[in-house]
């Protein structure tokens, strides 16, 4: 079976399999990232003291697709957008490519997604009440819009040891959860293999009692492919137009499950377009940054981040669970983001 379609996987070890061989990948490619460059150098923005090797992406792919094919699970659409937006990164990561380039090759794994899976957003939901808001001929560019703005959002994310895969795998577990109780059983072997994969990477990224500093990092390579993958899960159990697959939750759910990454992104864009620089220019002005310049250690920093995403989390599950209306769900995180916006422009940066 396709895995966008949903997958059948027999025995609860194989998100322990993906952990191990990704934990084995990213070891082995350690010396062959130094001897090639693909490292992570130190800058001012950067707390990292030494060259860290880029292999987050390479080796939570082959953790993550030889896991299911050791299962048997035939797959089509997801490996190949999966390997276009990692080696896009991966590319990415040792020769700068430009914007326009970077977001074409996103655009073409979004569009493998949309139009040979057809996993694309049909509608938004039931934001105005009873009444779905279908998003009719509009659903291809809205679709892509949106999983561009998940896979960029989840990179921009990326600046701490263990922030970016820790609230990817919550993601994943917070979606395992809805799509059990919601009808959606056959996704869980998916999200919990890619949570397993990512689990294994983390060993060697995550602050543990063995890793004073991070062996390695996810790179470009492997924050694309998590926000793809997190871009494809969200909406396959958030739509449910396809003939004969339901929906598991609401895609306002999806929304706060994936609020702070969302929230800190839009801040980040407007705020440099104010200082009149590109949205997608670098600086220190990221949440991470934030907490670090305020006194925290990468510990502190990762543990107030990740308890604030699980928050968004908790509130989107909760909500789901209780059958909050929607329109409700939608006003509520706005009136979240707007506080959460000017907390962090008055408190944090003292703008």
């Amino acid at each position: 079976m396709d895995v966008e379609g949903g997958m059948s996987l027999q025995g609860e070890n194989w998100p322990w399999v993906a952990a191990g061989i990704t934990l084995l990948m990213a070891a082995a490619l350690v010396p062959v990232a130094r001897r090639a460059g693909w490292l992570d150098w130190p800058s001012g923005r950067k707390q990292h003291i030494e060259p860290t090797p880029l292999v987050g992406g390479p080796a939570i792919f082959g953790g993550l697709f030889a896991t299911l094919a050791l299962a048997g699970v035939g797959t089509a659409a997801l490996p190949a957008a999966c390997a276009l937006i990692m080696v896009t990164g991966l590319v990415d990561d040792r020769w700068p490519l430009s914007a326009s380039v970077r977001f074409g090759l996103q655009t073409m794994a979004c569009l493998v997604m949309v139009f040979v899976a057809d996993v694309y957003l049909a509608d938004f939901g039931r934001l105005f009440m009873d009444r779905v808001l279908d998003l009719g001929l509009l659903a291809v560019p809205i679709t892509v819009f949106a999983a561009l703005g998940v896979i960029n959002a989840f990179n921009m994310i990326d600046g701490v040891d263990g922030v970016s895969g820790s609230i990817f795998v919550l993601c994943c577990l917070s979606m395992a959860l809805l799509a059990a109780v919601g009808g959606r059983a056959d996704m869980l072997p998916s999200l919990l293999v890619s949570a397993g994969a990512v689990c294994g990477f983390l060993l060697l990224n995550a602050r543990l009692p063995w890793n004073p500093v991070a062996r390695v990092f996810l790179g470009d390579s492997g924050s694309l492919l998590l926000g793809l993958l997190l871009a494809w899960f969200f909406i396959d159990l958030g739509n449910g137009s396809r003939t004969g697959v339901e929906r598991a939750f609401a895609p306002m759910t999806a929304v706060w499950i994936f609020g702070l990454p969302l929230l800190d992104t839009t801040r980040l864009m407007a705020s440099r377009w104010r200082a009149g620089r590109s949205a997608f220019s670098a600086d220190d002005r990221h949440l991470h940054h934030a907490l670090a310049q305020s006194g925290l250690s990468v510990g502190q920093t990762w543990g107030v981040v990740v308890l604030l995403s699980a928050g968004f989390m908790v509130a989107g599950i909760a909500m789901e669970w209780f059958g909050v209306p929607e329109c409700i769900r939608f006003y509520a995180f706005i009136a979240t983001g707007v506080a959460y916006l000017r907390w962090m422009r008055v408190h944090m940066f003292k703008e």
